[in-house]
C-alpha cells in the first residue's frame, strides 16, 4: 500500500489493491494457515442440514480439553450435538440418526481416503459409536489431531473394523492405533494431518495430562468448554504465523502487531451457520486472555457518504482516516527511524473523514470506479491533480469525487453501506462474478474491523444465493456437483 502512495496514488488504491494483498497472503500466509488448520472442523459443520431452531445449546468440552496439551498452537471445538439437532437429525445418547442429505453425504463417502473426509464419516455415521456431544481439533508441533469421546467402544471398533478392514492394534501404554486413528479408554484421537500414521506415544501423553499441562490452564478453555456457538477456536499467534509465513513476513506480522495492538499475543474466534448465511468473528487477545487493545485512533464509517458514491456496483469498501489517525502513523514512522511513512503521511493530511469506493469491475478496478473522500475542506491542487490520476475529479464542499467508467452490478450499494455500520475499515463484494466462479453458492461477503471496548474485532458474513436454505445444506449440495 506504501509502494501505491510513493507512485503517487491516492488511498482508494490502498482500498482495492486489499485484494491483490490477500491473493499473495491467502497463498502463503497467516490467512492460509488459518484456513488449512479450521478448514476441517469447519467442514464437520458443512456437512450437516437445515437448521431448524435459533436456540443455542451448550456443548460440554472440559473433558476433552483437558486432553489438548498446553502447548497447542490452535484449540477448536465444534458443538456436534447442537449442530446434529438443529439439523433435524434425530439425537439419543449416542445414537444417530442422519438426515436425508447428511445420509446422500455418508454415501458418497464409501471409498474416501482423504482423513478429513473419513473423519466427518466417523461423526456423522450413527453407526460409529461416537459420542455426539462435542469434538475438539488441535494442532501440537507438526501435527493436527481431531479427538472425541466414545459412547459405546464395542460399536466403536466394529465401525472402524467396516471401514477400514483392519483391528486396532496394541501400540503403548493402553493406546491402541489403525492407521491415523488411535483410541485408549473411551476416547478417541484422529491425525487429520496424515492418512494413514498417528503418534501413539503422544496420545499416550494427552491422555494422561495433568491440569497445569493441558489446555484447561488457558484462560480461554472456558469459552470452548461451554461453548454456544457452533465453532469457537483460539489459536496463538506466533505459532500459527510460523507455519505458514516466511522469517522476513514473520519479523514484518510481529512488527505491525506492535503498531496496531497492545502486546497482541492470540487470537479467538466463533462462527454460526443459519437460513441463508454464515457469520463470524475474530479478535485479537492480548497476553492476559483479555481482547488486546487497539494503539490507533478509530472513528466509525460514515454511511451516508458511502451510500453517495452510487446505486450499484460490485465491490464497496469504505475506511475512516481522521486527522488523528494520520498523526499517529507519521509517529509511528518517526519512532522507526527517519521519515518512513513520509510520501503516505503527505498523501493523508487533507483527508479527515470516509473515504469509499465503489467499482463495477474486479478485475479492472481502475476501468470502472465511484470514490469520495472526505477532507478537511482545504484540498490542495497537488492533492486533486493525485486523484486526478484515478479519474475526473470534482469538489463537493468537503468531499471529493472521482469517476470513471460506468459502474453497475448486482450489489445495492445502500445496502452494502449498511452492512457496514459501526466499522471502521468494510468490504462488501458480490460474489456472483466471473471470478468467483459459476454455480457458486455465495452471493454476497461483508468484512468488517469493529471497535469492541478497548480492542478491535473483525466481523465476517457471507450470503447465500437461496435465504430460504441453511448455508450449509447448500454446501452440502455444492459439494455433490
Amino acid at each position: 500500500m506504501i509502494r501505491s502512495v510513493r507512485n503517487r496514488r491516492f488511498p482508494l488504491q490502498c482500498l482495492y489493491n486489499l485484494k491483490k494483498y490477500n491473493k499473495k497472503y491467502m497463498k502463503r500466509g497467516i490467512f492460509a494457515t488459518l484456513t488449512s488448520r479450521v478448514v476441517m472442523v469447519c467442514m464437520l459443520a458443512m456437512m450437516l442440514p437445515v437448521f431448524n431452531s435459533c436456540n443455542k445449546e451448550s456443548a460440554d468440552a472440559g473433558d476433552l480439553l483437558s486432553t489438548v496439551p498446553s502447548s497447542a498452537g490452535l484449540v477448536v471445538g465444534v458443538n456436534v450435538k447442537s449442530v446434529l439437532e438443529k439439523s433435524g437429525c434425530k439425537v439419543d445418547g449416542s445414537d444417530i440418526t442422519p438426515g436425508q442429505e447428511v445420509s446422500a453425504w455418508i454415501d458418497r463417502q464409501k471409498d474416501v481416503k482423504d482423513s478429513a473426509r473419513r473423519a466427518l464419516k466417523l461423526f456423522l455415521d450413527g453407526e460409529s459409536g461416537i459420542d455426539p456431544t462435542a469434538a475438539i481439533y488441535f494442532t501440537d508441533a507438526y501435527n493436527s489431531y481431531l479427538t472425541a469421546g466414545i459412547a459405546d467402544t464395542g460399536k466403536f471398533e466394529s465401525f472402524i473394523v467396516d471401514q477400514t478392514g483392519m483391528n486396532l492394534e496394541d501400540a503403548e501404554n493402553g493406546v491402541r492405533t489403525c492407521g491415523n486413528i488411535a483410541m485408549k479408554g473411551a476416547q478417541v484421537w484422529i491425525c487429520v494431518s496424515s492418512n494413514n500414521t498417528i503418534d501413539a506415544k503422544a496420545v499416550a501423553n494427552y491422555a494422561t495430562l495433568g491440569a497445569n499441562q493441558s489446555f484447561m490452564q488457558n484462560g480461554f478453555s472456558p469459552n470452548i468448554a461451554t461453548m454456544t456457538s457452533d465453532i469457537v477456536g483460539w489459536g496463538d499467534i506466533k505459532a500459527i504465523a510460523k507455519q505458514g509465513l516466511p522469517i522476513g513476513d514473520f519479523s514484518t506480522m510481529n512488527l505491525v502487531a506492535g503498531m496496531l495492538f497492545e502486546n497482541a499475543s492470540a487470537i479467538s474466534f466463533n462462527l454460526d451457520f443459519d437460513k441463508g448465511k454464515c457469520g463470524g468473528s475474530l479478535t485479537v487477545m492480548n497476553l492476559d486472555g483479555e481482547p488486546a487493545k487497539y494503539l490507533l485512533p478509530s472513528s466509525k464509517i460514515d454511511l451516508t457518504t458511502v451510500k453517495s458514491v452510487g446505486a450499484n456496483a460490485q465491490f464497496v469498501a469504505a475506511m475512516t482516516i481522521t486527522k488523528d489517525f494520520t498523526k499517529k502513523i507519521e509517529k509511528i514512522g518517526s519512532s522507526l527511524g527517519g521519515n518512513m511513512f513520509g510520501s503516505f503521511i503527505d498523501a493523508l493530511k487533507p483527508i479527515d473523514g470516509t473515504v469509499a469506493v465503489a467499482c463495477g469491475d474486479l478485475k479492472n478496478p481502475e476501468s470502472s470506479l465511484c470514490g469520495v473522500v472526505t477532507t478537511d475542506g482545504e484540498a490542495s491542487r497537488d492533492f486533486m491533480s493525485m486523484l486526478s490520476g484515478f479519474g475526473e475529479t470534482k469538489k463537493d464542499g468537503k468531499l471529493v469525487r472521482v469517476t470513471k467508467g460506468t459502474v453497475s452490478g448486482p450489489l445495492d450499494v445502500a445496502k452494502a453501506a449498511d452492512m457496514l455500520k459501526g466499522s471502521i475499515f468494510g468490504v462488501v463484494m458480490n460474489m456472483q462474478n466471473a471470478e468467483a466462479g459459476a454455480g457458486s453458492v455465495l452471493k454476497t461477503m461483508a468484512f468488517r474491523l469493529v471497535p469492541s471496548g478497548k480492542g478491535l474485532k473483525c466481523d465476517i458474513t457471507l450470503e447465500s444465493v437461496d435465504d430460504s436454505k441453511n448455508m450449509l445444506l447448500a454446501l452440502i449440495e455444492q459439494d455433490a456437483k
